[in-house]
């Protein structure tokens, strides 16, 4: 009580000066007293403090969200324009009508659940999607960029197989603890392990995975995953239903 009620005494003086700065001054130079009613109320302290947390994170999210949909506005309008080169195309025709370009880590969480949603769009689209797969190793991640090295090495010998090992080192994502893993689904991909490694061009393979990095710093990306459906970015791992949604608003666009 004897500390709740020294508070009391700082909060009448603060009001007798009618000023809230004299209140901050006064807690300043006595910040215990600030301690000592935490210290007694523990729990409202913590329930206080969560819920300034949560309303914190609530705001950001809104803030993310809005310039988010701002620059998905913008990109309707004017689309970013990646390198579409042929070398770059992981499954699909150049005459299909969805342009879908993602940006991603073999590793990363994020992008197995994107990875699952493209899958779904694969399947429900067929042949009016046109598909390039970009690389942005994340440098946290140990495994990322001998997974890029492998998947273009894969792709400079066989597409077809160079997808089948795409999707199999995502839907097995889980189990990549070593490299050994990466060798194992080259493997399960129908490829010769030793024959492509003998056979890896690397400075190919290097710089194919370059001019990806490269392409996804100069707009402005900042993690993975990132989705370009028909020009507009979708950034982090994102339902059907929002890819979907951007499908509708850049066929919309383009009538």
């Amino acid at each position: 009580m004897k500390k709740i009620y020294l508070v009391s005494i700082a909060l009448v003086m603060a009001g007798c000066a009618s000023q809230e700065n004299k209140m901050a001054e006064y807690l300043i130079k006595n910040p215990k007293l600030v301690f000592d009613v935490i210290e007694e109320h523990p729990e409202q302290f913590i329930e206080v403090v969560n819920r300034a947390a949560k309303k914190a994170q609530e705001l950001q999210y809104s803030k993310q969200s809005s310039a988010l949909r701002d620059q998905q506005n913008e990109q309707l309008k004017n689309p970013l324009k990646p390198d579409l080169a042929e070398s770059k195309l992981l499954y699909g025709s150049k005459k299909s009508p969805i342009v879908i370009v993602e940006y991603a880590d073999f590793q990363c969480p994020a992008c197995k659940m994107a990875h699952d949603s493209l899958k779904q769009i694969k399947h429900k689209y067929k042949n009016q999607v046109q598909f390039y797969f970009k690389n942005m190793p994340l440098d946290f991640h140990k495994l990322a960029m001998p997974a890029a090295k492998y998947f273009e090495a894969a792709k400079l010998i066989d597409r077809i197989k160079a997808e089948k090992f795409f999707d199999l080192v995502f839907e097995s994502q889980s189990q990549m603890r070593s490299e050994e893993f990466l060798k194992e689904t080259l493997k399960r991909a129908g490829f010769n392990v030793a024959e492509l490694l003998t056979k890896m061009n690397r400075s190919a393979v290097e710089s194919a995975i370059n001019s990806d990095i490269e392409e996804f710093q100069k707009f402005g990306f900042t993690g993975t995953p990132v989705v370009l459906v028909n020009g507009v970015a979708l950034h982090g791992a994102q339902p059907i239903e929002e890819i979907e949604r951007i499908i509708k608003l850049t066929a919309a666009r383009s009538e």
